[in-house]
């Protein structure tokens, strides 16, 4: 469900609520608090040293673990975006090339065509990195790491092994694609993935020696042909 910049928005407040909650609560002196006295919270009435204990639990515990649930759900909700991948300098040229009306790539004929309408990336590397499950999450972090800190070599190099499942969820089933003989012929191969899709229908992105810094077609990769 996408709720657009919401997240983000109360991420932001509650850091703030919680980020003053935190400064006032620090500034009470409780030596001088009236333990007799009762404070009125909703339909409960409690004590004073109890309704400050209450705040500092919610400074210190509950707002910062509501902020983080809205990151997170920023964070993982926000992979989806194809702005998103593009933000890293080494997934720029996957996005430059897709959005090229010259391209051949099967990426930028999915998008050129407008088979999938948004979420481009994702909907084709949906078990991948941060938008896949708990292990490829973990590896998404992995990754996250190894750019943040410059420890990655250019051109990057996928090691892992791209599934039929992110085709098939969308093209089996339909009359184009079980009306081709040989997608039957070699359908079990398709369906467990030791046939790739990309073996018959060409790569999704540009080659690696066309992404590698220096070669013909690194700047228009980048997006920055037009600077020079």
């Amino acid at each position: 469900m996408d709720l657009g910049p919401l997240p983000r928005i109360l991420t932001v407040i509650l850091c703030v609520i919680g980020i003053g909650l935190c400064f006032w609560v620090g500034r009470v002196n409780y030596k001088r608090v009236n333990p007799e006295r009762k404070i009125s919270v909703g339909i409960a009435t409690l004590s004073s040293m109890a309704f400050f204990k209450l705040l500092a639990f919610a400074a210190l515990f509950a707002i910062p673990a509501g902020a983080v649930t809205f990151a997170n759900y920023q964070t993982f909700e926000g992979v989806h975006a194809v702005e998103s991948c593009e933000r890293c300098h080494v997934m720029r040229p996957m996005a430059t090339d897709m959005r090229d009306p010259a391209s051949t790539t099967l990426a930028a004929r999915h998008f050129r065509n407008g088979w999938i309408p948004k979420d481009q990336c994702y909907q084709c590397h949906s078990d991948y990195g941060l938008a896949g499950d708990v292990e490829a999450k973990m590896e998404g972090y992995r990754h996250l790491a190894r750019y943040t800190t410059r420890t990655y070599d250019e051109p990057i190099k996928f090691k892992g092994r791209f599934h039929n499942d992110n085709c098939l969820k969308c093209h089996a089933g339909t009359p184009e694609w079980e009306g081709v003989k040989s997608h039957q012929t070699v359908r079990a191969r398709l369906e467990e993935s030791s046939l790739s899709c990309l073996n018959c229908h060409g790569r999704a992105h540009p080659t690696r020696s066309a992404r590698t810094p220096g070669s013909d077609d690194y700047d228009r990769l980048m997006g920055e042909e037009g600077d020079k």
